[in-house]
């Protein structure tokens, strides 16, 4: 059988530091790709040095390799600029001769594949977001949320040019079958996934996790409650409501902290707030980190707390579970697929700051209902093997497409 050729196409540096879903959802795709998909991956770079743009290179992930081509240098890739990411790179790309003969081509956003519209090549997207909330709702400071008229006039144009488009959040599913009714089985949903060789729970204290990673910030308190937020700082996540929550949390347990690790537009905002309020020395603002470092947070921690105003499926939940640690959300996205109410800890439908501190007390109150093995227990459908099968099954069906032609 021959192998199936695929071209991912999507503006970030699988070895940057990026806090996206989409990032790490990339990298596990191919990380755990089959011996029979070869992948090419153009992207950004966000080291010139190790990386530098438009050269070609071999990169490996896991015992995966890849050929990869960064297109320009990205200083900083958590960082809103003027002129979009995405446009950028697609304009770039524009001026870019790409091989895309017999090639399968992947596509994370959709701005891109304007480019490939007339091309005779196979195209799978994958819509990474709660679409109808995030354009439609205007619940997102992203430039298209502005002129959604604009957007969808854009992407119906693409997306008759597509053979599989997959969704992870079924809101965005059911929403996009009943606009493109006569393209509905183009349409599917797909779940993230979470590596477990990463995020997953070690036989140490949270004590003796803690005194290994202080030196990250010697003023973290080691003895307290750590409440931990990993996402970036938009105001789809709602960090304003987030401190709200803590604030509220705080009121009946002086004990308590919370650390919030990410970047985003809204950290000096969110730095003032927390002046503002008073308490800088119990919430603590950390850069951006490796997984490696990240999933010492997750396993240090007392519980997960996630204010955001919609998600699709949310990675850090995936993570935390995975590390064995509970978490409190806002009823968003696919969350309660894997956050079971007292079990691996507790979906509010409310979004009050008030309604939020009362599922975190109730979590933090009660470590032996939200243990580590229920956590654990509630993702195990989701590891990249299981989800990711039926993605890599459609590559070799589109392969053997190319082959009979």
């Amino acid at each position: 059988m021959a192998k199936a050729k695929i071209i991912i196409i999507y503006p970030t540096d699988p070895f940057g530091t990026k806090v996206s879903g989409i990032n790490t959802f990339i990298k596990e795709f191919i990380k755990y790709a089959p011996e029979d998909l070869d992948i090419e991956f153009i992207g950004i770079s966000s080291d010139y040095q190790k990386r530098p743009p438009k050269k070609w290179m071999k990169l490996k992930l896991g015992n995966k390799e890849f050929n990869f081509l960064p297109l320009f240098f990205e200083k900083d890739e958590n960082k809103k600029t003027v002129i979009p990411l995405a446009l950028r790179f697609t304009l770039a790309l524009k001026f870019f001769q790409i091989n895309n003969s017999n090639k399968i081509l992947f596509f994370n956003r959709i701005e891109p594949a304007i480019l490939f519209r007339k091309v005779n090549s196979p195209k799978i997207g994958i819509i990474h977001s709660d679409i109808k909330k995030q354009i439609v709702k205007k619940k997102s400071k992203i430039l298209w949320s502005r002129f959604p008229w604009l957007y969808f006039m854009f992407e119906s144009f693409i997306v008759t040019s597509f053979d599989h488009i997959y969704t992870v959040s079924n809101n965005a599913l059911e929403f996009y079958r009943t606009k493109y009714a006569e393209q509905e089985e183009k349409f599917s949903f797909l779940p993230t996934a979470v590596d477990i060789d990463i995020f997953c729970p070690i036989d140490e204290s949270k004590l003796f996790i803690r005194k290994e990673i202080c030196p990250v910030n010697k003023y973290l308190p080691i003895e307290n409650k750590w409440i931990l937020f990993v996402s970036r700082l938009q105001v789809e996540k709602a960090p304003i409501r987030l401190i709200d929550t803590f604030l509220e949390y705080y009121k009946n347990d002086k004990t308590s902290c919370l650390i919030i690790i990410g970047e985003g537009n809204l950290r000096k905002d969110i730095e003032k707030y927390i002046k503002k309020l008073n308490i800088e020395n119990n919430v603590f603002l950390l850069d951006n980190m490796t997984q490696e470092m990240l999933v010492s947070f997750y396993r240090a921690s007392d519980v997960l707390l996630l204010t955001s105003n919609f998600e699709g499926m949310p990675m850090s939940v995936l993570e935390a579970l995975g590390s064995g640690l509970p978490v409190v959300s806002t009823d968003v996205g696919e969350v309660k697929r894997v956050v079971k109410n007292k079990f691996s800890g507790e979906v509010l439908t409310s979004f009050d700051p008030t309604e939020l501190a009362k599922g975190l007390q109730k979590v933090l109150n009660n470590p032996q209902i939200y243990t580590s093995e229920n956590c654990v227990s509630c993702i195990l459908e989701y590891t990249p093997q299981k989800v990711l099968q039926p993605i890599y099954e459609l590559h070799r069906k589109l392969e053997n497409k190319i082959q009979l032609k």
